[in-house]
C-alpha cells in the first residue's frame, strides 16, 4: 500500500513539473493597457517566458520570416530587425547579440521566442507584478527628461520628447497635485529639480494603465487651479502656480521687506490709528512656508500673517506698530518684493473741491482711513504721519448739491483729519495718481440720478439721463431681447425715489440694479425695448447729462442691410476629454462629459442659424491645448468659444463666470460680455461676472474668443445640474444667444 501511494505522489510531481514547464507563466498579459491573454500563446522554458513568434509579429504588425533549412527566424518592425536560431541562446539585434535563458524553442512545429528580450528590442517596456501575476507591456510615446522650477519659482516645467495625453488632478485638501502622462517613461538621466522645503516629488510607474504618475506633495495647499493653471510650451508641460510668501524681514536700515516666490501684484495698504496697525492686503499670493525674521524690534511690535480670502485669493499681513509710527511703501526694485520704510511726515497741500469731489496733493504716498458718520452726515478722512502745507485751510465753504463744507484740523500728534460735511450720506471712492514725484488724491462722492425723461420727434425716441455731477458711464446694446444698458461707475442707485419713468412705443420697461463688473460695482440702468433699429449717444451739461437717441425705424437701406448677420465660421471647444477628465465632482462626475454635451448643442443651434460650426472634439478624445489653438487658427475661424466646468476646494462656492483675454481692439471682452449677459441673467445660478485671464486657448487664438465656466462641479447642487440634459441645453441656448448678440454688433460683422 505504501509503495502504491509513493508511486502516485511521484506521478503527481512529474505532471506538475511538466505543466509548469509548458504553461503560461502569467495569468494575465496586458499590451498598451489591453488584456491580450486570450489572443496569444505562451510557454515557460528555463524559467523564461516565451511567446509564439507568429502572435508577437501580429501584435507588433511586424514582418516575420522563417528559414526552415537553418531553423532560424527574422522579425522586422519599425526599422528594427531581430534574428534567432534554434538551439541558440542568443538573439541578434542589429549588430548586438543578447543572451537569453531558453532561446528559440520549437513546440508542435511552432516557433516560440523569449518575450521580454524580443519586445524590449523593439522599444517596448515591461513590468511584472508578482502579487497578482500580471505582465504589462507598453510602448512609450514620450520620455520625461526632467522636472524643474522656472526662474520665478512659480512655474513647474516638465520637459519631455513630445506632449502625449495628460491629466492633472488636485487633491481635495489642495496639498497634492498628480500629473498623469499616458505612455511615458522616465529618461535614464532624469533629474528631480523641484523637491525643496515646500515640495516633494514622487515618480510612480503605473504599468497596468501604461502611464507615468508624477505626484507633487506640499505641507500646505498648493496654489494651483486646473483650468488656467496648465500651459504647453513646445514639448514641455508647464504648471503655473500662484506665488507664495517667502519671507518677511526688517533690515539694519529699518526697511520692512515682504518677498514672494513670484510677481506680487499691487498691494493695498491701510492704517488703523486706534490699534496702531498697518494692514497689507496682497492679491493672488498664498502663505506657503515663509521665514519671518522680526523679533524684539523697536518699531514693530508684532506681525500676523493670514490667508484672508481664497475667492479671490488675498494674503493679509497685519503689523502692529510699537509707537504708532507708520511704514510707507517705496518704489519697487523687483516685482516679487514689497519694501516699506519708516515714513518721514508727508505734507499735504492745495485742498480743492469740484462738483461731487474734493482733491489735494501730497509729497509722498498716503493710505488714509476713511469712514462715514451719520449725524450730521459727513465723510471723515484720517491721514497719518502728515503735516498741513500751503492751501490747507481750516474750513472751505462749498454748498454744492453734495458737499456743504470741507474742514481740516490736526486730530492728534500723528493724524491730520479732513472732514467733508455732506448734504446726505453717500458712498465714495479714492483715486491716486502720481506725477513728477508728487501724489494727487481725489475723493469722488458717489454720483446720483437727478432726472430721467423721455422725449421724441419724427425719427428718434430720446432718453435723457441727468446726474448730480459729471458721470462716468458706458452705454451698451444687448439683443435677445433688445436692451440698451448704461453702466455707471461710482454711482448711488437712488431710482427708487423717482416716480415711474414714462415709457413709449420703443421702451418696454426700465429697471436698475447694482452689478459686479470685473470686480468693480456699477449701477446698471436697463431699458428693455420693443423694437430696435439703431442708436446714438452724446453728453450734455458738461458731462452731467447723457442723451441716447433711439431710431424709430431704419433710416437708410444700408442700415437695414447691416442688420442681417452673415454666416460665420465658429469653433466650439469642449474642454478636456479622453485621457483628461478635467475637474471631478463630489460624486465622481467628470467635467469632460458636460463640456462635450454643451458644445454639441451649441454647434447644433448655431448650424440651425446657418453658421458653419467646427468642434475641436466631437467625441471623448484627448487634445492638447496647442492642438486646440492650432485647429482654430488654421481654420481661420471668426470666433472661438471654449466650454468648461469649474471647481474649488469649498463645496459651497458656485456660479457661472466668463473669461476673456485682453486684446487691442477689445473684441474678446465684448464677446465675453455678450455671452455672460445671457448666462448671468437666465441660467439660474450665481452670477460671478466676466473676468480677464490668460487661459491658453483664449490667449493664443487669433480670433475673438471667450471661455465659459458654466458651473461648479465641486458644488454638489451644481454637479447635479451639470448632469441634467435640460440644464446643458439651457446653458447652450444662452451661449448661442450671446454669440448671436455679438455678431449683430458692428464688432461681430
Amino acid at each position: 500500500m505504501l509503495k502504491k501511494f509513493t508511486a502516485i505522489i511521484v506521478v503527481i510531481i512529474l505532471l506538475s513539473l511538466i505543466l509548469t514547464n509548458s504553461a503560461a507563466a502569467q495569468n494575465t498579459i496586458y499590451f498598451n493597457g489591453q488584456d491580450i491573454s486570450s489572443q496569444i500563446k505562451t510557454i515557460s522554458r528555463e524559467g523564461e517566458l516565451l511567446i509564439r513568434a507568429r502572435d508577437l509579429a501580429e501584435l507588433l504588425d511586424a514582418e516575420l520570416t522563417w528559414r526552415p533549412a537553418l531553423k532560424s527566424l527574422e522579425m522586422e518592425s519599425q526599422g528594427v530587425t531581430i534574428k534567432i536560431m534554434a538551439n541558440s541562446r542568443y538573439i541578434q539585434i542589429e549588430n548586438d547579440a543578447i543572451r537569453t535563458e531558453a532561446g528559440l524553442q520549437l513546440v508542435d512545429n511552432q516557433a516560440y521566442i523569449p518575450l521580454a528580450k524580443s519586445i524590449e528590442a523593439f522599444g517596448y517596456l515591461l513590468e511584472y507584478q508578482r502579487d497578482n501575476e500580471e505582465l504589462y507591456i507598453f510602448q512609450p510615446e514620450t520620455t520625461i527628461k526632467n522636472v524643474s522650477w522656472q526662474e520665478d519659482g512659480n512655474q513647474l516645467m516638465i520637459k519631455m520628447d513630445e506632449i502625449t495625453p495628460y491629466r492633472v488632478l488636485h487633491s481635495e485638501d489642495g496639498t497634492k497635485i498628480t500629473i498623469e502622462i499616458d505612455k511615458a517613461k522616465i529618461d535614464q538621466e532624469f533629474s528631480d529639480n523641484i523637491s525643496n522645503n515646500n515640495y516633494y516629488l514622487k515618480v510612480i510607474n503605473v504599468p497596468d494603465r501604461a502611464l507615468l504618475r508624477l505626484v507633487i506633495k506640499s505641507k500646505t495647499p498648493i496654489p494651483f487651479q486646473i483650468d488656467g493653471g496648465v500651459y504647453e510650451h513646445e514639448d514641455s508641460l508647464v504648471l503655473s502656480f500662484l506665488p507664495q510668501l517667502k519671507d518677511i524681514t526688517i533690515n539694519e536700515n529699518n526697511l520692512l521687506r515682504v518677498e514672494a516666490t513670484g510677481k506680487i501684484p499691487e498691494a493695498k495698504t491701510k492704517y488703523l490709528s486706534d490699534s496702531r496697525k498697518m494692514i497689507i492686503d496682497i492679491p493672488s499670493v498664498v502663505i506657503g512656508n515663509f521665514d519671518q525674521q522680526i523679533e524684539d524690534h523697536p518699531l514693530i511690535k508684532d506681525i500676523k500673517v493670514t490667508q484672508h480670502d481664497l475667492d479671490p485669493v488675498i494674503l493679509r499681513i497685519e503689523a502692529t506698530m510699537a509707537n504708532g509710527d507708520i511704514f510707507k511703501p517705496v518704489q519697487r526694485e523687483k516685482n516679487n518684493l514689497l519694501t516699506f520704510k519708516p515714513g518721514q511726515r508727508s505734507e499735504i497741500s492745495n485742498l480743492e473741491y469740484a462738483a461731487g469731489s474734493f482733491s489735494f496733493t501730497s509729497s509722498s504716498a498716503l493710505n488714509p482711513e476713511l469712514f462715514l458718520l451719520k449725524s450730521p452726515p459727513r465723510l471723515v478722512m484720517n491721514l497719518y504721519h502728515v503735516n498741513r502745507g500751503s492751501g490747507i485751510v481750516d474750513k472751505i465753504e462749498v454748498n454744492n448739491s453734495q458737499i456743504k463744507s470741507l474742514r481740516t484740523a490736526r486730530f492728534d500728534e500723528q493724524t491730520v483729519r479732513i472732514v467733508a460735511d455732506l448734504e446726505e450720506l453717500t458712498g465714495y471712492n479714492w483715486v491716486e495718481k502720481q506725477k513728477n514725484g508728487l501724489y494727487y488724491y481725489t475723493v469722488n462722492l458717489k454720483n446720483k440720478f437727478s432726472k430721467i425723461t423721455t422725449k421724441d420727434n419724427h425719427d428718434y425716441q430720446y432718453l435723457n439721463i441727468l446726474m448730480e455731477s459729471q458721470a462716468e458711464y458706458e452705454v451698451k446694446k444687448f439683443n435677445y431681447p433688445h436692451r440698451i444698458v448704461v453702466d455707471f461707475k461710482n454711482t448711488l442707485n437712488n431710482l427708487s425715489n423717482f416716480n415711474s419713468i414714462e415709457k413709449s412705443s420703443l421702451i418696454k420697461d426700465i429697471r436698475s440694479s447694482n452689478y459686479q463688473l470685473e470686480g468693480e460695482e456699477v449701477t446698471r440702468l436697463v431699458f428693455e425695448l420693443n423694437e430696435y433699429y439703431s442708436h446714438k449717444v452724446k453728453s450734455y451739461q458738461s458731462g452731467k447729462g447723457i442723451k441716447i437717441a433711439l431710431a424709430k425705424e431704419f433710416l437708410s437701406k444700408e442700415m437695414k442691410q447691416d442688420q442681417k448677420i452673415k454666416s460665420h465660421l465658429i469653433v466650439v471647444d469642449a474642454g478636456h476629454g479622453g485621457f483628461d477628465p478635467g475637474a471631478i465632482g463630489a460624486n465622481g462626475f467628470e467635467e469632460k462629459i458636460p463640456n462635450l454635451a454643451i458644445a454639441r448643442e451649441i454647434a447644433r443651434l448655431l448650424a440651425d442659424k446657418k453658421h458653419k460650426v467646427l468642434l475641436t472634439r466631437s467625441s471623448d478624445k484627448f487634445l492638447s491645448l496647442q492642438q486646440r489653438v492650432k485647429f482654430a487658427n488654421n481654420k481661420n475661424a471668426d470666433l472661438f468659444v471654449s466650454i468648461h466646468a469649474n471647481s474649488f476646494n469649498n463645496s459651497q462656492t458656485g456660479g457661472v463666470e466668463t473669461y476673456y483675454n485682453q486684446s487691442s481692439n477689445n473684441q474678446n471682452r465684448l464677446l465675453a460680455e455678450k455671452i455672460h449677459d445671457k448666462l448671468g441673467r437666465n441660467l439660474g445660478i450665481f452670477d460671478r461676472g466676466i473676468k480677464e485671464s490668460n487661459f491658453y486657448v483664449i490667449k493664443y487664438t487669433n480670433m475673438p474668443s471667450a471661455l465659459i465656466e458654466v458651473a461648479f462641479l465641486s458644488n454638489p447642487l451644481e454637479e447635479k445640474l451639470l448632469k441634467s440634459q435640460d440644464f446643458q441645453h439651457k446653458a447652450a441656448a444662452l451661449i448661442v444667444d450671446g454669440i448671436l448678440d455679438y455678431l449683430e454688433e458692428s464688432g461681430g460683422k
